[in-house]
């Protein structure tokens, strides 16, 4: 397969032809483009590879989203309310990678507490992706923007950013490149700012999937710093599941090697097919099932009912956890205190916490918080926020119901299900269209972008596992593929997208 080719916004002629970026090549491309791009909001330059390091990413240059603990740089969140914090730790995903011999090159840019889907809502501007042309900037997709456009600029070799609806897979494929989300609790949330914290993933960005299994790899490890991480006797119960099914505990034969997914069923999930999906979009997710089909894969519909209703169920849930978790921010406990003339005759407390939000956090932030407080209030808690509740329990019924393999937090027993119903994962489009063009806050109505997680959030409600995978251009700029697998099958699901990627 010919390298993915990731156009700069300064020359069309830029491009990145190989998925290994060393040390001083992706300096070079933070010198030449990140001024440009701004995928990048601090950057470190005393990066020296230890001669004692010997982990299987020696010498991998990383970019971390600006809302992991790093000791790199202030963990700002894009935020005037965390802009100078130092953190006094490291997130656990963070210290595996530097265990693992990987360099931090800096720490990238994203939407405010990770709220938005164009990387638009930063104290830093906004950044561009890196297939934008001279004359016009399209959007990175957000959150994880900064994250996607360093790894298709080739500023690093891979980069970690934070999956809530869809903020890692949205930037992955409007940049051209591989993005991850892994089950909820297979990486440590250790060192992460959290949004909704019963959403929250943090996710990997490569331009290989085998990168991507690299990095997985070294930092999907359990952590009893975060009590939502996986434990290590549910990722035992989980291993024994997946090899216990026939098909891939099989050995290879020379049939097989001409279509080494045979005995894969690929769910086609009739509910994606929106009103919003353009032809582009819909052209590229029948050429990616005819492609799993040539690799051994059969191809079969399937139905999940509550689809349409997770988009609004997310927003409900996402806002209300948004609300609680952004509390602290008040100028005394965490983030900036700003303070007015005028502070020192306010009545009470209450009062002066509002001025430093008020000043601290942008207007995207200050919305979702007010939406989620709302949600959250007596008057609405029985009419919105448990319905939402309701809904989410059901889309994780249905995904358990198609899915071959039973749910291992459920389960500790390969069920017997009717093969001819149940599949082993599902396709699908990670956006509906082609990336938009970056625009600055003020042009757009902000809950028309919240459309652009359409295809995404499914996976946040349910826990499961999902990656973005690139699947070609359309009037020059990328569209992705997704793929999805029940809880705990990540392995699989990156087995997948690997062969889709290289065939």
């Amino acid at each position: 397969m010919s390298s993915i080719v990731a156009y700069c916004r300064l020359s069309r002629s830029t491009v990145v032809r190989c998925y290994s970026t060393s040390l001083e090549q992706a300096q070079h491309a933070i010198r030449e483009h990140n001024s440009q791009i701004n995928a990048l909001v601090h950057v470190t330059t005393d990066n020296k590879i230890s001669s004692t390091t010997d982990g299987h990413l020696r010498g991998w240059t990383v970019a971390i989203k600006s809302n992991l603990a790093t000791s790199i740089a202030p963990t700002s969140c894009a935020s005037h309310g965390l802009e100078n914090f130092i953190s006094p730790y490291t997130a656990t995903a963070v210290t595996a990678l530097e265990r693992a011999g990987a360099l931090m090159i800096g720490s990238a840019n994203m939407d405010e507490f990770g709220m938005g889907s164009k990387t638009q809502y930063s104290i830093y501007g906004p950044t561009f992706n890196p297939y934008s042309s001279s004359k016009t900037n399209y959007s990175p997709g957000g959150s994880s923007g900064g994250s996607a456009a360093a790894v298709a600029s080739g500023m690093c070799r891979i980069a970690l950013g934070s999956d809530t609806g869809g903020s890692v897979r949205l930037p992955a494929a409007w940049c051209g490149i591989v993005g991850f989300k892994p089950s909820y609790g297979r990486i440590s949330r250790f060192g992460l700012v959290s949004y909704g914290s019963s959403l929250d993933s943090i996710g990997i960005l490569a331009r290989s999937v085998n990168d991507i299994r690299l990095a997985y790899k070294a930092i999907a490890i359990p952590d009893s710093n975060d009590m939502t991480c996986m434990s290590a006797s549910l990722r035992t119960r989980i291993d024994g599941l997946t090899r216990s099914r026939s098909w891939i505990t099989r050995q290879e034969t020379s049939s097989r090697k001409n279509r080494p997914l045979e005995g894969v069923r690929i769910g086609i999930p009739r509910e994606f097919w929106v009103n919003e999906l353009s032809d582009h979009a819909l052209q590229i997710w029948k050429d990616g099932a005819q492609k799993l089909e040539q690799l051994g894969c059969e191809i079969v519909s399937v139905s999940l009912p509550h689809i349409p209703h997770t988009l609004p169920a997310y927003y409900t849930l996402a806002l209300a956890e948004a609300s609680s978790n952004l509390a602290r921010y008040d100028g005394v406990r965490f983030g900036t205190r700003h303070k007015c003339p005028n502070t020192a005759n306010l009545p009470n407390a209450s009062l002066k916490y509002a001025q430093t939000r008020t000043r601290g956090l942008g207007a995207e932030v200050q919305r979702r918080i007010l939406l989620g407080t709302y949600v959250m209030s007596a008057a609405a808690y029985q009419h919105y926020y448990l319905p939402s509740q309701r809904i989410r329990r059901l889309v994780q019924i249905e995904f358990n119901r198609v899915f071959a393999l039973p749910n291992a937090l459920y389960s500790s027993k390969l069920e017997v299900k009717e093969r001819s119903t149940t599949v082993d994962a599902l396709l699908f489009p990670t956006s509906t269209d082609t990336a938009p063009k970056q625009n600055t806050a003020s042009d757009e109505c902000p809950v028309s972008s919240y459309v652009n997680d359409v295809m995404t959030v499914p996976a946040n409600l349910a826990g499961i596992p999902a990656i973005s995978v690139p699947s070609g251009l359309c009037n020059g700029l990328p569209l992705g593929l997704q793929l999805a697998a029940q809880y705990g099958d990540d392995d699989l699901l990156l087995r997948i997208a690997h062969h889709i990627q290289t065939v």
